[in-house]
């Protein structure tokens, strides 16, 4: 079966690490990311395309349809407002599927005026007023034309401080004060224009501008469920996409924004079971879609996960058995996981250990394979473990002293437990 190969781009941002782990295990899919700058990216894709030219350089348009060609890119996830707008004009004679790619969708979602302006008139659609002296009662928002995250956003309370802030910024906009509670609204539109899914999620905590914590609505109120329905059918949109609300002073549902990708805190709804980026891989094979939600999830919370790269060429790993591979008579997680990647990247795996009992049995009990080690070097005489690890390897054991005795030695590099994370792919 061919796999769809997926370019996201710029893949170092939140909404992309969501990509990246959504499609990661698809057997439909073969992904690669991109960025401009140098980011989180690399340590998340093995599949790394660095040194891309930024949009606004006039060498971008001919360097990324390289990259398209080089890499044979089926489909790409524009995961910037931005580079959506710049890529979906291009994307047809580029040759590649840009996900919810249409031009004029692209276009009006970048501009709040635009947006606004398209929904004028429906009660969820905010009011706006084309300058301070037109202002009927404060305090207003002021916010840029093309902007995200909350950046660039001013509460103003009377004409003098307004035009003050418009002065610093001839795009931005007014629009009424919403100080009711925040929403975001998940949806999917299929390649025939159905709207496949729609679910709302609460913005508990907020850290610049991502929704760090959420409740997930068991299903969509009638009332949110038809303003999905509006923009869906005045914009073409194909793939996953959002919108956020915010309540008036009495409540009711008003827009903010509409964004045509994907939210990084779209994973709440891959935690129930609606994988988005998956379902976007699925319509451009011309599948038809359907979603199954899990009742079991209403709660998702988020912290930031931190990567570090080893500054040295290794190609075998030593790692001990006590209380770093098994704890307590169960397998550590994390140190598993970092031994499986391992095994992927083709490096070797030693077992070194001063284990009383036998090995063997104490694998089995943990239900940790013996053949996932190429070698198991069982210490019974007290020898130290620096005498058997070689050059081009890392250690990893949870044993001070240990540690120490290896590094002395060998100067190879040497991990304690809690340092294994940060190496996860």
């Amino acid at each position: 079966m061919k796999k769809v190969r997926v370019l996201v781009f710029p893949c170092g941002s939140e909404n992309a690490a969501e990509v990246h782990q959504a499609l990661r295990y698809s057997v439909h899919v073969e992904i690669l990311g991109a960025s401009s700058v140098e980011d989180h990216g690399r340590f998340r894709f093995d599949n790394y395309i660095g040194g891309v030219p930024n949009i606004a350089d006039p060498s971008f348009d001919q360097a990324f349809h390289r990259i398209i060609i080089e890499n044979r890119i089926d489909l790409v996830f524009a995961t910037h407002d931005s580079v959506l707008n710049h890529l979906a004009p291009r994307a047809k004679c580029m040759g590649f599927f840009l996900v919810n790619g249409d031009p004029e969708a692209a276009a009006v979602a970048r501009s709040k005026r635009r947006t606004y302006a398209l929904f004028s008139g429906l009660d969820w659609a905010p009011a706006t007023w084309a300058s301070p002296e037109d202002v009927p009662q404060w305090p207003v928002v002021i916010k840029p034309d093309e902007g995200q995250g909350g950046q660039g956003v001013s509460l103003v309370h009377d004409l003098g401080q307004a035009r003050a802030v418009l002065a610093q910024g001839p795009d931005n906009l007014i629009v009424e004060y919403l100080p009711g509670a925040e929403l975001t609204v998940d949806c999917f539109s299929d390649a025939d224009g159905a709207l496949v899914w729609v679910g709302p999620r609460t913005r508990e905590r907020v850290r610049a501008g991502i929704s760090m914590r959420c409740q997930l609505w068991p299903e969509s109120s009638p009332e949110i469920s038809a303003i999905a329905g509006e923009i869906n059918g005045r914009l073409r949109l194909r793939g996953p996409w959002f919108f956020q609300l915010k309540a008036d002073s009495l409540g009711r549902w008003k827009l903010l924004e509409i964004c045509c990708r994907i939210a990084g805190s779209m994973v709440a709804q891959r935690a129930r079971g609606v994988n988005l980026p998956l379902m976007a891989v699925q319509d451009y094979l011309g599948r038809k879609l359907a979603a199954l939600p899990s009742g079991a999830v209403s709660v998702v919370d988020r912290n930031i996960a931190t990567r570090a790269a080893l500054d040295v060429e290794f190609d075998t790993v030593f790692v001990d058995l006590d209380d770093t591979l098994v704890m307590n008579g169960h397998a550590v997680p994390i140190v598993l996981a970092f031994l499986h990647q391992c095994v992927a990247q083709g490096k070797r795996i030693k077992l070194i250990t001063r284990h009383a009992a036998i090995v063997g049995e104490t694998l089995a009990a943990a239900h940790i394979a013996p053949t996932l080690f190429d070698e198991i070097i069982h210490l019974r005489n007290g020898e130290p473990k620096g005498d058997y690890v070689s050059p081009r390897s890392i250690f990893i054991d949870n044993y001070f002293p240990d540690r120490l005795d290896v590094a002395r030695k060998t100067g190879v590099p040497v991990l304690d437990v809690d340092a294994v994370e940060f190496f996860l792919r």
